[in-house]
């Protein structure tokens, strides 16, 4: 019986060691493209072109761009939303991996619930398109 558990459990750790390192493959390769290429040379936001507002997503390239060139505040104008999103994200995917929790209780049942992200998106959004909130719109 104890043979069964354990090959089970190597077989999940196997499975979360390939997607943590497929992960890894693509951050890899992304930050290779960014430093290779400026932001203006991947693509522009296609609801930026159609509708003239920003979208969660707006400014999200130039942000990674500006990050792997170590520009902190240059990339946190780009996107907020998405510099407090990113190191969350990556607790959440080592806590995955790793199969403990890394992150405190409260936060952690915050973090994995899609409702907030979906709440936080939306709102976020919004936000960015209102006079008063201009500093959240990319640029």
């Amino acid at each position: 019986m104890n043979a069964v558990v354990s090959r089970a459990s190597s077989l999940a750790f196997d499975v979360r060691t390939a997607a943590v390192g497929a992960a890894a493959v693509v951050a890899f390769g992304g930050v290779a493209v960014l430093r290779a290429f400026g932001p203006d040379a991947l693509w522009a936001c296609a609801f930026h072109a159609i509708t003239g507002l920003h979208c969660p997503g707006c400014g999200l390239t130039r942000m990674l761009h500006a990050l792997v060139h170590g520009d902190v505040a240059r990339a946190w104008s780009m996107n907020p939303l998405a510099m407090i999103a990113l190191p969350l994200l990556a607790a959440m995917l080592a806590q995955w991996w790793l199969a403990r929790p890394l992150l405190p209780a409260s936060l952690n049942r915050y973090a994995h619930d899609g409702r907030v992200w979906i709440v936080a998106l939306i709102a976020f959004g919004v936000l960015r398109n209102l006079p008063m909130f201009a500093w959240m719109a990319p640029g």
